[in-house]
């Protein structure tokens, strides 16, 4: 783990790029007949996270051996492996498609991580707060959850997140958006302006430069609003 994370030797426009290509791929190699049928329930198509923003991610949320890491939409599992091998914390995944389902466990068997990583089929928009708070199925409860979504895939999750950070007690990292920007254009329209009912504390630093947002816990995004006033 860093303790100083200006002391990161890449450039966050080339992970950007990187991260994009990344994405043109997975896109160009999708079934279009599966994705449309999946299109109502799935808050984003996959793609991988580029591997020096998954570094920065668990730097950002200080993930250690000692936390339970949740990544909501997990995909072929190359996040749950990271953190498991770099960090030794336990990973639960939740995904939705059955392919990449039995990729991410097959990953985890090959990496003999099997006693660190569960993996889950799930529809993340069935998800409820208690579940995802007190822990899914015989899971234990998160100390952090990642995800990458769209913007729009972010803001239909946002509630459901909400209410769980509300009675859970894990911190949020999420990826290219932030909980406190997120829209939601398709559903709302393209003047839709970020939700601000319900706002969130969200950490900017040197890790924003690379898309990477984190939450911290309520017990600590509280003490800090109390610092402020």
């Amino acid at each position: 783990m860093r303790d100083d994370e200006d002391a990161y030797d890449f450039d966050p426009a080339d992970v950007a790029r990187a991260q994009n290509a990344l994405l043109r791929a997975a896109l160009a190699a999708r079934n279009d007949e599966k994705c449309a049928e999946a299109a109502a329930t799935s808050l984003a198509p996959w793609a991988p996270t580029e591997p020096r923003r998954r570094a920065v991610a668990f730097d950002a949320c200080a993930l250690s051996s000692s936390d339970v890491l949740y990544d909501l939409g997990c995909g072929d599992g190359r996040v749950l492996v990271d953190a498991a091998k770099a960090r030794g914390c336990r990973c639960v995944g939740l995904e939705l498609d059955d392919a990449l389902v039995r990729d991410a466990r097959e990953r985890v068997a090959r990496e003999n991580l099997e006693d660190l990583i569960t993996v889950h089929k799930g529809d993340l928009t069935a998800l409820t707060a208690e579940a995802l708070a007190r822990g899914v199925l015989d899971s234990p409860a998160p100390t952090c959850a990642f995800a990458w979504l769209t913007g729009a895939g972010l803001r239909r999750l946002s509630p459901t997140l909400r209410r769980a950070w509300e009675i859970g007690d894990f911190r949020i990292v999420t990826c290219v958006d932030a909980l406190d920007a997120c829209v939601d254009f398709e559903r709302d329209g393209a003047f839709a302006e970020p939700d601000d009912s319900t706002p969130w504390e969200v950490r900017r630093d040197r890790a924003a430069d690379f898309g990477v947002f984190v939450v911290p816990r309520r017990a600590r995004a509280r003490a800090s609003v109390e610092r402020a006033n």
